[in-house]
Parts: C-alpha cells; sequence; structure tokens
C-alpha cells in the first residue's frame, strides 16, 4: 500500500471512529430534551420549571472563566503533533491547565462572595425559591460548571492524539449519567438544590475518570505545571480569548434570551420558547455531529499544509448539514405541533408563528456554525468571534424591543437576524481560509450528494 494510500485510510478510520461517537451525542441530548423535559414539568409544574430554567441559566456564564482556552489548546496541540511535536504540544496542554485551573476556581471564589447579596428573587421573578435558596443552587451549579471546564483541557489531549472518539464517547455518556440522576432525584422529591447537587457529583466522579483514562491512552500527556510556561500562555491568549467570545455569544443566544424572556414575560413564557426553541434545534444536533467530528483533521490538514483536503472537507460539511437542517425543519414545520402536544402534556400552547421562526434561525445556524470550524481549527477566528458576541448582543437589544408588540415571536425575530448577520461574515472567512470562492462554493452545495462516495472523494480528490 503506497504512503498516500495508507494516509488516506488512517484518516478515513479517524472520521468515521469521530463520526460514530459524535453520532451518539445527538440521540443522547434528544433523550434528554424529550425525555427529562416531560418529567420535570410533570414532577414541578410550569411556573416551578420556569424557576429551574432560570436559575440553571445564571451560573453557564461561568464558562467564560476557562479563558477559551480548551478549544485553542486542542487546535495548538494537534496541528503541533501533526508536525511531529509532542514537546511543544504537552508545552501548551499543561499551560493552558494551570491558567484554566488557576482562573476558574478564582473566579468561582469571587462570584461565590456576591452570590448572597443579589435579590435574585425579585430579579428573575421565581414564583418558588427565595433569594436565599437561590443562591445556594447557583453555587452549586456554579461549582459543576468549574469542574466541567477541566474536562474542556482533558478533551484537547483526546484530540490531539487522535483518540477523539473516545473521548466524545465517554463525554457523552457522562453527560447522561448527570441528567439520569438529577431527574430520578427530583422524582424522588428532591429539591432544586439536591437536583444541583446530583449533577455536581456525578460530574466531578466522572471528570477524575475522564483524566484517568486520557493517561491510559496517551501516557505522554500529563496533567502538571511541569511544562507550562508563562510564553505559551501569551501566545495563545489572542486564540483563547477569541474562543472565550464563542461561548459569551452562545451563552448571551441561549441563557441570555431565556432572563430577558423571563424578566419581560414570566417564567410560562420562558417555558413555551424554551421548549419550541429546544424541539426545533433537534436536527442541529447532527450538524454539530459533522463540525466535530472534523475539528481535528481540519487541524491536522492545516498543520500538514495540505489545504485542497480543508477546501473539500469544509465543501462536504457545510453541504450535509444544510442538507439536514433543511430536511429537518420542513420535516418539523409540518408534524412539530402535533410533536409538541405529545411531548408536553402540559397547560402550555403551542405558539406556532414562534416555532416557525426558530426553525429558519437552525437553518442559518447550522452553515454558519459548520464553516467556522474552518478558522477554530488554526485558532484564527478571533474577529468572528467577537463579531459573533456582539451581534448577539445587539439582538438582545432587539429583542427587548420586538417583544413588547410580538411577545416570544419577537425574541425569535432577533435570533433570526443574528445568525443570518452570521452566515455571511463567517462564510467569506472560511472561504478564503481555504482558497475557496463564493461561486464554486455555492456550486458545491447545489450538487446533489452521493454519499457513499462523498468521503472517499474529499480524502483522495
Amino acid at each position: 500500500m503506497s504512503e498516500h494510500s495508507a494516509s488516506s485510510s488512517s484518516l478515513r478510520q479517524r472520521l468515521m471512529r469521530g463520526f460514530g461517537a459524535t453520532a451518539l451525542s445527538p440521540v443522547v441530548t434528544a433523550l434528554i430534551q424529550l425525555g427529562s423535559v416531560p418529567v420535570l414539568l410533570h414532577v414541578w409544574g410550569v411556573a416551578k420549571y420556569g424557576d429551574w430554567l432560570l436559575l440553571s441559566a445564571i451560573p453557564s456564564y461561568l464558562t467564560l472563566s476557562d479563558l477559551g482556552l480548551g478549544d485553542a489548546s486542542g487546535s495548538e496541540m494537534s496541528m503541533r503533533v501533526a508536525a511531529s511535536d509532542r514537546e511543544g504540544a504537552l508545552e501548551t496542554f499543561q499551560s493552558s491547565w494551570v491558567l484554566v485551573t488557576g482562573v476558574s476556581f478564582a473566579i468561582l471564589l469571587l462570584a461565590l462572595l456576591f452570590v448572597w447579596w443579589i435579590p435574585w428573587q425579585l430579579w428573575l421573578k421565581l414564583s418558588s425559591v427565595s433569594s436565599r435558596q437561590a443562591a445556594e443552587i447557583i453555587s452549586v451549579l456554579g461549582a459543576y460548571v468549574v469542574i466541567s471546564q477541566q474536562n474542556g483541557i482533558a478533551e484537547s489531549g483526546y484530540r490531539s492524539d487522535g483518540h477523539f472518539a473516545s473521548g466524545a464517547f465517554w463525554m457523552t455518556l457522562l453527560r447522561l449519567a448527570e441528567v439520569v440522576t438529577a431527574t430520578v432525584i427530583a422524582l424522588a422529591g428532591g429539591r432544586f438544590l439536591a437536583v444541583a447537587a446530583g449533577y455536581f457529583v456525578v460530574r466531578a466522579l466522572g471528570t477524575i475518570g475522564y483524566a484517568l483514562l486520557l493517561r491510559h491512552l496517551s501516557p505522554w500527556i500529563r496533567f502538571g505545571i511541569r511544562h507550562a510556561r508563562l510564553k505559551t500562555i501569551r501566545q495563545m491568549a489572542a486564540p483563547a480569548f477569541g474562543f472565550m467570545a464563542i461561548p459569551v455569544g452562545y451563552a448571551l443566544s441561549l441563557q441570555g434570551f431565556t432572563i430577558v424572556i423571563g424578566a419581560m414575560l414570566g417564567p410560562i413564557a420562558v417555558v413555551s420558547f424554551s421548549t419550541l426553541r429546544t424541539l426545533s434545534r433537534l436536527s442541529l444536533q447532527l450538524t454539530v455531529v459533522i463540525k466535530h467530528a472534523l475539528w481535528p483533521e481540519l487541524s491536522r490538514a492545516f498543520g500538514a499544509g495540505d489545504v485542497s483536503l480543508a477546501r473539500r472537507l469544509h465543501r462536504h460539511a457545510c453541504q450535509a448539514s444544510l442538507t439536514i437542517s433543511a430536511l429537518g425543519c420542513v420535516s418539523l414545520w409540518l408534524v412539530g405541533p402535533y410533536i409538541y402536544r405529545l411531548w408536553i402534556r402540559q397547560n402550555i400552547s403551542f405558539d406556532g408563528a414562534c416555532f416557525h421562526v426558530l426553525l429558519l434561525v437552525v437553518i442559518a445556524n447550522s452553515l454558519w456554525d459548520t464553516s467556522s470550524v474552518i478558522p477554530m481549527s488554526t485558532n484564527s477566528h478571533c474577529r468572528i468571534a467577537v463579531i459573533f458576541s456582539g451581534v448577539t448582543a445587539v439582538s438582545l437589544g432587539l429583542a427587548c424591543v420586538l417583544m413588547r408588540p410580538l411577545g416570544t415571536v419577537g425574541a425569535a425575530i432577533a435570533l433570526l437576524a443574528a445568525d443570518g448577520c452570521m452566515a455571511g461574515i463567517v462564510l467569506r472567512t472560511s472561504l478564503s481560509h481555504v482558497q475557496d470562492t463564493p461561486k464554486r462554493f455555492a456550486v458545491s452545495l447545489l450538487v446533489t450528494p452521493r454519499f457513499r462516495q462523498a468521503l472517499p472523494n474529499a480524502l483522495e480528490g
């Protein structure tokens, strides 16, 4: 077998394992969303479940304390390993771990000092918990988020050494385990604080196991400070802050809209919008599979200077994502109301206008989110990440204006405006990186895919 054929075969095997492992994620996400939501609505009722959504949204902003170094480290390590520089990859790994651990725990401690003084019940219009109870719940969930950030650094090790599939598989099982545990606690009559503690305990135990498995698969990747370098941290500062801007944008888009809707329209409107958005985004789970499975291979391709391979993978990924999201949204447009009524079974009316706008949001999001893996795989995403945060912040303001006359439909329209804007910005950036033209890229999206040949052509083209 020639060297080129062997390389293509190895890449194909890694991609197949990666797609297989990440394909489990949307299945688990669907089980979590479609299974836990009606159960919790039944146990807690609409208003109380709305309180839980609001409280669990607050700690998500602590994800900013990882400084984006988990993703930046993964891309940098993958490129270094592709260039046969394991020593440099280990330096990147330990430098990222030291900074993430120090900063995230420092921010958690700072948050714990102030969380008790905030009138949560008044600010969030909570109906079932006092401000002190809210502070206790937010504190535990904040600790859960900080522990979870350790997984981001460990995942960069899995990704860089060809074990992305293993890391993705076990992380998906951990997500399932913690949700099942929390749901069982709620069914047994546990309060919000007990449910939050269930999340924390399972995540903490899972994080230890995840780190030990990485040590077993890649003995050269070690947690510690011996190889950490301030110079490396400084070199990664720009891409890391770029990745930090991405969770800022998503936090504003997901939890931010939840908080704003709750403050303006109340917890029942939060439940209505959140459940409609969850249902509309079912097909988006499949496009995320494509993005994350390709990410380590794109970093390897750019690290090896193979722009042609990166271009072909980008075209096939965007075509697949657009096709999946479009077919999924057409299907949900037709049967969504029936699924929603069977799923929720509560006194929450189906808002067709809001749901239809949210389906259009999914199509726009699937295209730009998949394409964004190109600059992210080379740590050259800073510009689009900052723009994303800014656009999402503006969309929150637009939502506040539109919600007064239109209710939750106004929030959905604001999301559509933001994702439409991002689609144009990200595609221009990605096409530049892979040396593609808008015309040729558009033609590649319209070519009828032959699925059995798409992957071989992408690898060998």
